[in-house]
């Protein structure tokens, strides 16, 4: 494998590319205040005010704009997932192999980072927005629990335009199903497991309420959405080990519940105890977990279009029409404050959080094409 980079007059956001895969973003701790600092270093240089939004132990999120009024925002997220596993290589060193650059975050997201950096960059070296302000939003912690976003989303003007560069290869996106994670707890009495059973046990109810599941998902199927598939409900951890000759007094499931747009927790509350109560699951208790809502911006919307017509520009080809993004991702946070908002990154969601990620040089390329007519489009700089 080259580990010596890419040459040439298109190696601008390879070379932004190289230098973020090297800075350790890994989410948790997280630790993006370096990779923000290092984005504002670079950009400050052409005229971008930037602003390190310091959210204390080492991380961060860089907001950096030129320009005024109402906004293109380009958004992405600074951490990574964990590098385990059998790499063949180091994860944290861009290689540079048959057209593809592997590292962790090259497809999820710092390699749409990188090009939104080289468009802004071109952007400022053709003078600026016209009309309007260019804005960059890159935040920490969207591998965990939003704290960059939800610590910057407020300044955000209702209005604005905002491209996500979340991998889809350079498909435009218009939604994303959001995700509920409760824990269920099935409660019973603990007994020597050399006893007989009296009456029905923890163990004995988590299956029963697996089985429920099953059967709540079966009702979900009718829901459908423009772009999204049906809600759905696995089920990712089942636990209750007490002793090895223990029957536990509690099992304790984990539901990770995919949910549309526009269904709130306490929707997805009243579905379960419905659900559950229904296949005569009784002596649970349910535990909130982790909630995000489902984002969506409508495919008849001029935004949508306009994003489609410069994606049949820069690529030659035509999407028929706008996709859905298979994964969450903070689309709902930005269009909670009225921000339309579409998903159109470099890289596939196939590459993201696997062992050897890697992204296509030439889709980093077109990336930085696709963004900066974008903002031409809306800030008709000169």
């Amino acid at each position: 494998m080259d580990r010596n980079g890419c040459k040439g007059k298109r190696a601008d956001s390879i070379e932004i590319l190289k230098q973020l895969i090297a800075i350790d973003t890994v989410n948790p701790p997280g630790r993006e205040k370096a990779a923000a600092e290092y984005l504002a270093g670079l950009l400050g240089p052409y005229g971008f005010c930037c602003e390190v939004q310091d959210l204390g132990d080492g991380r961060a999120n860089l907001i950096a704009w030129m320009g005024e009024d109402e906004e293109l925002i380009l958004n992405g997220h600074l951490d990574v997932v964990p590098a385990i596993g059998q790499w063949e290589s180091d994860p944290f060193e861009a290689v540079f192999q048959d057209g593809k650059i592997y590292g962790r975050g090259t497809a999820d997201m710092k390699g749409g980072i990188a090009a939104m950096c080289e468009a802004a960059i071109r952007v400022a070296k053709k003078g600026g927005p016209k009309k309007g302000r260019l804005k960059l939003v890159f935040v920490a912690d969207e591998e965990c629990s939003n704290l960059g976003t939800l610590s910057c989303i407020k300044t955000l003007k209702p209005g604005s335009c905002a491209v996500i560069g979340e991998p889809t290869e350079l498909k435009v996106a218009i939604a994303h199903r959001g995700v509920s994670r409760d824990y269920i707890d099935l409660l019973g009495k603990a007994r020597h497991a050399a006893l007989p059973r009296q009456g029905e046990d923890a163990v004995t109810m988590g299956a029963k309420a697996i089985l429920a599941i099953n059967e709540i998902n079966k009702g979900l199927k009718d829901r459908t959405h423009e772009v999204l598939p049906p809600p759905g409900i696995a089920v990712t951890m089942v636990q209750g080990y007490e002793k090895d000759n223990i029957v536990p007094g509690r099992v304790r499931l984990l539901l990770d519940f995919r949910i549309l747009p526009g269904m709130s927790y306490g929707e997805v509350q009243e579905i379960l105890k419905t659900g559950l109560d229904r296949e005569g699951i009784e002596g649970y208790e349910m535990v909130p977990h982790f909630y995000m809502p489902g984002g969506e911006i409508s495919s008849g919307d001029a935004f949508v279009r306009q994003c489609m017509e410069v994606r049949e520009q820069i690529l030659g080809e035509r999407q028929k029409k706008p996709c859905a993004f298979e994964a969450s991702c903070e689309q709902c946070f930005l269009a909670e404050q009225g921000v339309r908002t579409v998903i159109c990154g470099p890289g596939s969601l196939n590459q993201a959080h696997t062992v050897g990620e890697f992204v296509l040089k030439d889709q980093i390329e077109k990336a930085a094409d696709f963004y900066e007519a974008v903002a031409g489009r809306i800030l008709q700089f000169v």
